[in-house]
């Protein structure tokens, strides 16, 4: 019955599918707020213009839409501690770039972090969290269980995407662990900076397609932008990416 269900969700969604000029991308909603728009605005410089499809889903959403082939890509962040099972031999992957995730807080008045890790035990710091489940709430739980200090927080606030967390550290209501290239803007206006603490994990930004041997069907344009993103990651050297991430302060769903 549940393989009978996957398959008419899947029928169904073909219906609505994009033309065979348009890319189809599965984005954690992170990324789609982020890293996607610029991305994208690389890609029309240096590859050409290109007409794509933007589904924002949670992770396990996003990559139930690859296995379905209900999207042509999935970007996605990569951590060996939070692999996705995803059979190499049915698909595979490109490298993009390295984000990094790391606390931040509101600037006070003299430009100092309202909240600086790792706090005390008689005073933990309002921490404003990722949702249970969340991709980067497993991520964050890793740092801190990697700490070598006691960190002491108060979780005061919860939801699943870091947009969300991010306007709340703007007000002032705690210290979030944010993806670097969310804040790039509000770290250049010191609106926020680092809490401190020198806790940070670096992730991978990488994009999976569904190898063109086990597809009927593969549309030209996106066959096309796989083969400039594998050219250009085999192009970059050793020990960097194609897309760093932006400049500033140590730092989906």
């Amino acid at each position: 019955m549940l393989q009978g269900l996957q398959s008419t969700r899947a029928m169904l969604r073909g219906h609505n599918a994009a033309g065979q000029d348009v890319i189809e991308f599965a984005v954690p909603h992170t990324l789609a707020f982020t890293f996607f728009p610029a991305w994208v605005s690389g890609l029309r410089a240096k590859f050409g213009p290109i007409k794509s499809r933007l589904i924002a889903l949670n992770v396990h959403d996003a990559v139930l839409r690859l296995v379905e082939g209900s999207c042509d890509l999935l970007i996605a962040y990569h951590h060996d501690s939070q692999p996705f099972q995803l059979d190499p031999k049915r698909y595979e992957m490109v490298s993009l770039g390295r984000e990094v995730l790391a606390p931040f807080c509101r600037a006070n008045a003299a430009g100092e972090p309202e909240f600086a890790l790792p706090g005390r035990a008689a005073q933990p710091l309002p921490y404003l969290g990722y949702a249970p489940g969340a991709y980067l709430g497993r991520m964050v739980d890793l740092i801190l269980k990697q700490s070598a200090t006691a960190i002491h927080l108060d979780r005061v606030y919860e939801t699943d995407m870091a947009e969300g967390l991010k306007a709340m550290a703007l007000e002032g209501h705690g210290l979030a662990f944010l993806p670097r290239g969310s804040v790039k803007k509000e770290l250049r206006s010191k609106k926020l900076v680092s809490a401190g603490g020198q806790l940070e994990m670096t992730m991978d930004v990488r994009v999976y397609r569904e190898r063109p041997a086990s597809r009927e069907v593969s549309k030209s344009h996106a066959q096309a932008l796989w083969a400039y993103l594998q050219s250009q990651a085999d192009a970059t050297p050793a020990g960097k990416t194609a897309m760093a991430p932006a400049p500033g302060p140590s730092p989906g769903r």
